[in-house]
Order: structure tokens, then sequence, then C-alpha cells
């Protein structure tokens, strides 16, 4: 077994999230995560309403899984 880091923003379900990160990422880079974000079909319109608000950032919620090495 492997152990991944699941990615679950805001509203997250109906975009097909939670999602595996891909293996060494590094998550805390904020350019490279919101492009995965994109990439995995967040929508940017999210992803700017987060950034202009009193947070600041994309709230997720983030948790190491093992998932099956298939």
């Amino acid at each position: 077994m492997a152990k991944v880091w699941m990615v679950d923003p805001d509203s997250g379900w109906r975009y097909g999230f939670p999602k595996p990160a891909p293996e060494n990422y590094n998550l805390h880079d904020d350019i490279d995560f919101h492009e995965w974000l994109l990439s995995e079909g967040y929508p940017l319109e999210k992803i700017e309403y987060w950034l202009n608000s009193s947070f600041g950032y994309v709230p997720c919620r983030m948790w190491e899984q093992e998932i099956d090495d298939e």
C-alpha cells in the first residue's frame, strides 16, 4: 500500500474531489497548487473568490491516506 495526500477544496465534491495530489507534489507552493486545482476541474471563479476573501487562500481539507498499489 502507498500513502498519498488527499485534497478536498471547498465544495470540491461538485468537481470530483477529494482527489489524491500528484506524487512528490509540493502542496505549499500556492501557484502550483492553484494550477493543479484548475487542471483537476476546480473552477477559476472559486479560486479567485477565496483568494480575494478575508481568508486569502483556498480552504482545503487534506489528509494522508493509504491506497492500493495496483
